[in-house]
């Protein structure tokens, strides 16, 4: 979805008997003490602050995700130090990255005199795909987070995956035996395709009397909803999933990572509170796609419709300059 600034069968596979072993220790006895550690960081290092910051009234664009940032890194210090909370480091430097990338350094990049300059020239169409560009800055940093860890694509998910892989029954879900990717996939489009139209109309309330203008945006809606789709999934789910596969029970592992993403849409789109518990539970499925087909294929072709279908919202909801 577009913003401005999971069973041990599932798990990624891997060739080291100790991640195997990390992998049955974190299935079958999560660590209560790893555990509040890693709620807490993603907490300390999500929407909510600043969420706080403005209710308070007080402005700091850039010196909270910094000040966020920092105290991510020095839990981080702590962590390393102890062999019972070591598995956490990867996601808790991934959470940091992730904070200082899209609410520090690509703002500060986007105010940049030249850059601010070509995107202020630039079509509306353009600007779009450009500020999630500069999001991607955060992609190339989290690459960081590998040092020292033996990643295949396997593990971060970076392939096609297995479309008819079976998707495994859940509580919040309406069927109770597993059915086939091939056929849940279509029924979350439609299910999406009903609430998030809904939600964006009554929220953005668009000019539907711009409707030919969609044609010429179409090239960009494209190019800004494919970028933001595999941006969202690679820096949200791939590479936190990937480490905590050693840390927290993969179910676990996937409502982390969703309350994370859905948290920073409290100022995205869908935006608010509802927005926040529908990108929560939007990044729940397509997370658990991710672990149960063992690849993005799912996750980001639904995640780009999404997010297709938002651009046009949005530019039916600006006026023509």
């Amino acid at each position: 979805m577009l913003t401005s600034a999971r069973e041990q069968v599932l798990l990624p596979k891997t060739d080291s008997n100790t991640d195997n072993a990390g992998m049955a220790e974190a299935s079958s006895r999560p660590d209560p003490l790893r555990r509040a550690v890693a709620w807490g960081a993603m907490v300390i290092g999500s929407a909510v602050p600043s969420i706080i910051s403005q209710v308070a009234g007080v402005r700091s664009p850039f010196l909270l995700p910094v000040m966020q940032t920092i105290l991510l890194v020095l839990v981080v210090i702590f962590t390393d130090r102890f062999r019972r909370l070591k598995p956490l480091t990867g996601f808790l430097l991934t959470i940091a990255i992730v904070r200082l990338g899209w609410f520090a350094i690509a703002p500060m990049l986007e105010d940049w005199a030249p850059l601010h300059a070509a995107v202020a020239n630039a079509s509306w169409g353009a600007q779009q795909f450009l500020e999630r560009l500069l999001l991607a800055v955060g992609a190339l940093l989290l690459l960081s987070t590998f040092i020292g860890r033996r990643f295949s694509r396997d593990d971060l998910f970076l392939r096609v995956g297995d479309l008819r892989a079976p998707a495994r029954p859940e509580r919040i879900l309406w069927f109770r035996k597993p059915i086939p990717w091939t056929r849940l996939g279509p029924q979350l489009l439609i299910v999406f395709g009903v609430v998030l139209p809904a939600f964006l109309f009554v929220t953005l309330q668009p000019d539907f009397s711009q409707l030919p203008r969609l044609w010429q945006l179409l090239p960009w809606a494209l190019a800004t909803a494919g970028l933001n789709a595999a941006n969202e999934e690679f820096q949200f789910r791939c590479v936190p999933l990937a480490h905590l596969r050693n840390a927290l029970p993969p179910g676990e592992a996937l409502w982390l990572t969703a309350i994370f993403f859905g948290l920073g849409h409290y100022f995205g789109q869908p935006s608010g509170a509802m927005g926040v518990a529908m990108a929560t539970i939007a990044g729940w499925i397509w997370a658990k796609s991710i672990v149960e087909t063992r690849g993005i294929g799912w996750a980001f072709g639904i995640h780009m419709v999404q997010d297709i279908v938002i651009f046009c919202f949005l530019a039916l909801s600006v006026k023509p300059s």
